[in-house]
């Protein structure tokens, strides 16, 4: 097993560049040689293999190599209760206007870019506290994300660490009244809040499997990492999946105000779809 790599030389690093476009949409430049090389090293030291070059041989000629593949070179950065003003909204807002307007169906949501699920599960809390004051209200969460490995985990739904860190910290009384663990230092849901959430794996460049299904998507912080016609072709794939005037959350440093897309902008970071 080796214990160092060499760099990358030019030609392999654009190979390298190449397939994680192809596989994940994402475009990276040459410059993100150093943290490309060290998200490929774990996987390359479980397969014992000495080189780059070796490594991409193998991707090419082993398409079960493509999922550990697209586990590795995608970030999966997520916070509980990240942004606070998007889960105000969702509170004070969206789920009374929502409610007014649909008491004799669940609310049906879509967490696009899940990860490690910590979004879903903030989903999940804003609902039932929903809930506590609208005994009749239900929801159905359906996360996503290309890669398998971080679903796997956000399936398991057990946190630790600097996220539960902050969550406990920023929001002790949610913290303690949806911790099924009686500790501080680790959070999860409860079995009958995590039975709402479903998990499965989608590449958000392929056409969504759902149409006129989901009344709220959130697409947050994963479009920075698409060149500008990929965020469009993203766009308009899922919005086939949102009802008329459904409502689509983007991350903070997003925006789709200037691209030619099938939403309104509403207030930053939301938009309606547009009828």
């Amino acid at each position: 097993m080796p214990e160092s790599f060499d760099d990358m030389d030019a030609s392999t690093l654009q190979s390298a560049l190449d397939l994680v476009r192809r596989h994940t949409g994402i475009s990276m430049s040459m410059a993100k040689r150093s943290m490309l090389q060290s998200r490929l090293r774990p996987r390359m030291r479980q397969l014992k293999l000495a080189s780059y070059e070796s490594y991409l041989q193998l991707l090419a000629n082993d398409e079960r190599e493509r999922q550990p593949f697209i586990d590795a070179v995608t970030t999966h950065h997520t916070a509980f209760f990240r942004t606070p003003r998007i889960w105000q909204y969702l509170s004070d807002v969206f789920l009374p206007a929502w409610w007014e307007q649909h008491p004799e169906r669940p609310l049906q949501v879509w967490s696009a870019a899940a990860s490690t699920g910590e979004e879903a599960c903030t989903i999940a809390i804003c609902c039932e506290e929903f809930r506590r004051h609208h005994p009749g209200f239900r929801y159905q969460i359906t996360a996503t994300d290309i890669a398998a490995e971080v679903l796997e985990r956000a399936r398991r739904g057990e946190y630790a660490g600097s996220a539960v860190t902050a969550f406990q910290a920023a929001q002790p009384e949610l913290f303690a009244r949806y911790n099924a663990l009686e500790t501080r230092d680790r959070f999860m849901l409860g079995n009958a809040v995590r039975e709402r959430i479903s998990f499965s794996v989608h590449n958000l460049l392929q056409a969504s499997p759902w149409e006129d299904a989901f009344d709220v998507v959130f697409l947050r912080n994963v479009l920075i990492y698409f060149k500008p016609e990929d965020v469009v072709a993203i766009v308009r794939k899922v919005a086939p999946a949102l009802h008329a005037r459904g409502v689509l959350m983007i991350g903070e440093a997003e925006s789709l105000t200037s691209l030619d897309v099938p939403f309104q902008f509403e207030q930053p970071q939301i938009y309606r779809r547009a009828t």
